[in-house]
């Protein structure tokens, strides 16, 4: 424990240096005389990933990078790709989406800067995801934002994709959003963390949806294929479909323990819900990270369930891309999920969820299709014997329902998320702040 606490405290003292210097190079860059170039369409395009380590661990950062790129690369077939990167793992795995690596994340801030000036994109995306109110830290959302002001100085057109916003952001952050450039476009993707961005800073932002959901899923892959199979006989079986995933990071610092307890209830939820119901599952992973990644919760629930479901119950292991997830979403009744990412492809299939929640993140998102909440449910609730099962029972008894209302929202929730363009394209609208309960989606983003 001991040891834990020397750590945390050598850690907290090494990051205050960084931000220390980061703040005294970015008033420096800030000083310095631009020439903005005019730009008239985007021909090279600069990402910058929230997770720059590993770039496609998380499923979720891929399917935003995928989803924003689509439509720019419509408009501009040569389009050249560029994203930044920490790591020789995510040098190859942006290599394998086709994209260029630029080494412009570890060092100083002004390494950075020089990094992107060479490159010389006229357009940068920045995935939000979860990272911008510094739940992990503030430190990596800092220089994300400074990276964002430099650029838009330099004429670059920026754009933060759609990022969600806890209730206890960090108060290192507010004085960055608020010096950041004008023509930074800001994007939040609920309404719930667009009102508490709002309250955190005097920079505008425009409410939209998740940036996923423009991800076209993948029509058809030979790892696909074995899943395709799978649903095929489980459907002519007269059975459900239900996907199903929880992970370590439900819970913040997780123990071994805790871990074993989760896969443990989830065990049992199931077993509890196969009982009562022609349900088939299929376990899903949506992150495969070593370390936080949903394997040592996922492979000990088909363990203790395969000799005694049978075919009633998969785990696929291939590390499958976000727009073959999405496809599996797709082929699903309807999902049950930790991870966020998971439920927006879900949605954006036009299937019902369940949410496990942490950092508040799912409220929003039901909120833009008016989702009953009551298929949210928080990690404690999750390691409580008896709950999950509880709440899986009454999703799968309601998935008609669900899916009329997924239904009706869903175009809606498609052309907020397009919205998320907007700063790259010219076409950005900035209008007063919007008025109503939080549950509401405004045609018309701030």
């Amino acid at each position: 424990m001991i040891k834990k606490i020397l750590r945390r405290i050598k850690y907290g003292t090494t990051a205050r240096i960084d931000m220390f210097r980061m703040h005294r190079q970015w008033r420096a860059i800030q000083a310095r005389a631009y020439s903005p170039r005019k730009i008239t369409s985007i021909r090279k395009l600069l990402i910058i990933p929230s997770d720059p380590w590993t770039l496609v661990g998380a499923k979720g950062d891929e399917a935003m990078m995928e989803a924003a790129v689509g439509p720019l690369r419509a408009r501009e077939p040569g389009l050249v790709v560029g994203v930044v990167v920490a790591t020789q793992v995510a040098s190859d795995a942006a290599r394998g989406l086709g994209f260029v690596p630029i080494p412009a994340w570890s060092g100083s801030l002004t390494d950075s800067v020089a990094q992107i000036e060479q490159f010389q994109p006229d357009g940068m995306v920045i995935l939000g995801a979860d990272i911008m109110d510094g739940y992990y830290g503030p430190s990596g959302p800092m220089r994300v934002l400074m990276i964002a002001d430099t650029a838009a100085r330099m004429g670059v057109r920026v754009s933060i994709l759609g990022f969600s916003f806890n209730q206890h952001p960090s108060p290192r952050l507010k004085p960055v959003f608020d010096a950041l450039h004008r023509d930074v476009a800001v994007n939040v993707r609920d309404r719930i963390s667009y009102e508490r961005y709002a309250r955190f800073t005097s920079t505008p932002a425009a409410l939209v949806a998740d940036a996923a959901f423009m991800l076209a899923p993948t029509p058809e892959t030979p790892a696909l294929a074995e899943v395709r199979d799978w649903c095929t006989r489980r459907r002519a079986a007269g059975d459900i479909l239900l996907g199903f995933n929880v992970h370590p990071m439900l819970i913040k610092e997780v123990s071994a323990e805790q871990i074993k307890a989760l896969a443990d209830n989830a065990l049992q939820a199931l077993r509890d819900v196969a009982g009562k119901h022609p349900v088939s599952v299929m376990l899903i992973s949506h992150d495969y990270r070593v370390i936080g990644g949903d394997d040592p919760c996922l492979a000990p629930i088909i363990d203790g369930l395969r000799a005694e479901l049978g075919d009633r119950i998969a785990y696929p292991t291939d590390k499958f891309s976000a727009a073959e997830l999405k496809a599996i979403a797709g082929m699903m009744d309807g999902v049950v999920t930790g991870r966020m990412h998971l439920a927006i492809a879900t949605l954006g299939m036009g299937k019902p969820v369940v949410g496990l929640t942490y950092q508040d993140k799912f409220q929003g998102l039901f909120a833009h299709f008016h989702y009953p909440e009551r298929f949210l449910m928080p990690p404690a609730d999750v390691m409580t014997p008896g709950k999950l099962a509880a709440l899986v029972n009454d999703f799968v008894g309601s998935l008609p329902a669900l899916k009329k209302v997924v239904d009706e929202h869903l175009p809606q929730v498609k052309a907020a998320s397009a919205r998320n363009l907007e700063g790259l394209t010219g076409n950005r609208r900035v209008e007063p702040a919007p008025q109503g309960s939080a549950g509401a989606l405004v045609q018309n983003p701030v």
